[in-house]
């Protein structure tokens, strides 16, 4: 992961709106680009320029990704629960526990999508470092 990603994904943590990352993520590359240095001697891990910063958000969108994946999972399990015969034209393993089996799978692609987005960098500094080359 790149020193920017884990950047964004870190302000993100901290509740930073799209804007403010991506302020930070142009501040961080301007001041390297100057200083003829990389991010890292000039600012420490992303961890530590990050702690620098918070936002209004208490949350980030990846983890409210990861919420509505979760919450989708229990209502797969509370179906199963209330109507176990609509999984009956399934194998005999699969009709015991398949409301945790969807749980189990929509978390594993939620934490994924939640990773994802999390991590990604704005689009508008991607752009501007296209331009840099």
């Amino acid at each position: 992961m790149s020193y920017y990603s884990e950047l964004a994904q870190n302000l993100r943590r901290r509740g930073c709106e799209e804007d403010q990352v991506l302020t930070v993520l142009d501040e961080v590359k301007e001041t390297t680009r100057k200083a003829g240095t990389t991010p890292d001697a000039e600012f420490g891990t992303p961890k530590q320029k990050a702690s620098e910063y918070t936002g209004p958000r208490h949350r980030s969108r990846g983890g409210t990704t990861l919420n509505v994946f979760g919450f989708i999972g229990v209502c797969c399990v509370a179906v199963f629960a209330i109507w176990p015969g609509l999984f009956d034209f399934t194998n005999p393993v699969f009709r015991e526990i398949g409301g945790i089996i969807a749980l189990i799978v929509l978390l594993i692609i939620g934490a994924f999508v939640a990773g994802f987005i999390d991590t990604r960098v704005p689009k508008e500094f991607e752009a501007s470092r296209a331009n840099d080359r």
